[in-house]
Parts: C-alpha cells; sequence; structure tokens
C-alpha cells in the first residue's frame, strides 16, 4: 500500500521545481538537480577511464566547494548531479567541474572547441516529492537509454548506495533521501528498490520536464 500510494503521487505530477535556464540559483543549503551534455553528437565518455576521471574530479570539487552530493549517473553523452552547496558557490563549482573535465578531455583526444553544449541546466527542487522523483530519474535513465535491464547493474551511477545496507563510504550521500521513505535501514533500501522496479511504468520524465 505505501508504495502504490508513493507512486501515485510521482506518476500525478504532484512535485513543485523552479528552473534556472541562465542566471543561476546558487543560494546555500537549496538541493538542485543538474544536468550538462556534450555538444552536438560527440561522447563526453569514451572509455572507462573518462568515468573514472570525472568520478575523481567530482569527489574533489564536492570537497573542495562543501558541497553536498545526493546522487549523480554518468551517461555516455551528459551528466546528472542532485546536490546542494553549504556555501554561494554552486556557480563556481560547477565551472570548476566541468572545465577541468573539459580540458582533460580535449588534451587526450586532441580536439579543440567547446566539449560542453551550453551552460549546465539546473531545477531546484521545492518539495520532497521532487527530491525523491528526481533521484529515481536519475537513477532510471541508464534503463530508458537501452544501457542497462536493471539501473542496479550500471556502473557510473549511485545506484546502489541507496539499495545496499551498509553500503561502503562513499562522497554520494544518499541518506536523506532514503530517509524520507519513513522507514529505517534496510527497510529504507528495500523501498527505494521497490520504487526503481515500479518507477518504469511511471513516465517520470514526463513528470519533470513539465514546465
Amino acid at each position: 500500500m505505501w508504495s502504490e500510494t508513493m507512486l501515485g503521487s510521482v506518476g500525478q505530477g504532484g512535485v513543485t521545481r523552479l528552473f534556472r535556464a541562465t542566471k543561476k540559483l546558487k543560494t546555500p543549503n537549496v538541493i538542485s538537480h543538474i544536468t550538462q551534455r556534450v555538444a552536438g553528437k560527440e561522447l563526453l565518455f569514451i572509455e572507462d577511464k573518462d568515468y573514472l576521471y570525472m568520478l575523481w574530479v567530482l569527489k574533489e570539487i564536492v570537497r573542495k566547494y562543501s558541497l553536498t552530493l545526493y546522487a549523480f549517473c554518468l551517461m555516455p553523452n551528459h551528466i546528472h548531479l542532485l546536490l546542494s552547496p553549504r556555501e554561494q558557490n554552486l556557480y563556481e563549482a560547477m565551472q570548476s567541474l566541468f572545465s577541468r573535465y573539459a580540458m582533460k578531455f580535449n588534451r587526450k583526444y586532441e580536439r579543440k572547441g567547446h566539449l560542453f553544449g551550453g551552460p549546465y541546466r539546473q531545477a531546484v527542487c521545492l518539495d520532497d516529492l521532487y527530491l525523491l522523483t528526481a533521484s529515481l530519474y536519475i537513477h532510471l535513465n541508464p534503463v530508458r537509454a537501452g544501457l542497462a535491464d536493471d539501473p542496479l547493474a550500471f556502473r557510473w551511477s549511485s545506484c546502489r548506495l541507496y539499495t545496499t545496507e551498509n553500503p561502503p563510504e562513499s562522497f554520494v550521500t544518499p541518506d536523506f533521501i532514503l530517509n524520507l521513505l519513513s522507514g529505517d535501514g534496510s527497510e529504507n533500501n528495500e523501498r527505494y528498490r521497490h520504487l526503481l522496479e515500479h518507477g518504469g511504468k511511471l513516465n517520470i520524465e514526463e513528470v519533470l520536464e513539465q514546465k
């Protein structure tokens, strides 16, 4: 009954958020869903070392700029991040993240020009349901793209941190979102796994893209 009620709430699109396409909001402790895409039809990650380098830089940026990272997914041509800054420095943090990766990528593959297709996109989370929905959307991205049959099988996301009891230490903080599920410990891991399994029945992308 609990999961059906939660899934129903998500499916009805009753989520509140604020899109910022140009002027970015960087108020401390505000949670944002950040997306950034490669320019054109190029790939952002060509081999495993590229994914690993992005994760290394992301970990450094989280530490250096005092960010709280709730979820992420690295797709072949775009990135999803769910995070909040503890200081007024989100724009600077994202600029550093994407410019550092682009410089390394361009040197490695001897390419010129902009790697990313413009400024990152920001959707500010204004309620808990949007936050939960955004995390599901991020973790289900590889399944919708045909890269995996099970989101837990995709290597380059934070999904397994949400479904594993006592996960390894990480620079990702899943507990805040898991605690929205009103359970304890492994119960929340199981509830989140259930939402992932049934989330594919909902067009979460349409819910998030409504403006």
